[in-house]
């Protein structure tokens, strides 16, 4: 069985390091606005690259992308700080120059470019997501029938004898 449910609070996720972050509930909106900046934001190197390129400035600073496997890293590495970006709300663990980090968008970042607090992070945090598809994806029809309500909710379609063809030879 599964709930629908959705819890609005924080929760916490352990990270490497004697990182915990604390963080808020993931939806399919915020899901997919992650996804659409980590796009744009990976549109927008690709096209920094070719410009330079094109006008034979040098492109030493900015990622390799020479093939697909390097973008689908720096995608995958941009869509898990906006993720963490959007959703960290508090952490213990993280320290920075003058004592406890405030967790901001650049701290936030920095941090998920720890291997491996974001790919931890990102397992995590998606897990419960994950779980609750593959409990969606995996309930079937129910043995009694198509509903609650039983075998007979809707009336089958009339059947007509309608023979196949025979194979002209």
């Amino acid at each position: 069985m599964i709930s629908l449910k959705a819890s609005r609070e924080p929760f916490e996720i352990e990270l490497p390091y004697g990182v915990r972050a604390s963080v808020k509930p993931l939806t399919t909106t915020a899901m997919a606005a992650a996804q659409s900046a980590a796009r744009r934001l990976l549109e927008r190197i690709e096209s920094d690259i070719r410009e330079r390129r094109e006008n034979g400035l040098s492109v030493e600073e900015l990622p390799a992308l020479d093939d697909d496997a390097a973008r689908d890293g720096l995608y995958q590495a941009l869509l898990i700080k906006e993720l963490a970006r959007r959703h960290i709300v508090g952490w213990d663990g993280v320290e920075g120059d003058d004592g406890p980090a405030e967790p901001t968008p650049e701290n936030v970042a920095a941090l998920m470019d720890l291997y491996p607090v974001g790919e931890r992070f990102f397992q995590e945090f998606t897990l419960r997501q994950v779980l609750l598809t593959a409990a969606k994806n995996g309930s079937g029809l129910s043995a009694a029938g198509t509903s609650a309500e039983g075998p007979t909710t809707a009336k089958g379609a009339a059947k007509k004898e309608t023979p196949a063809p025979k194979a002209k030879m």
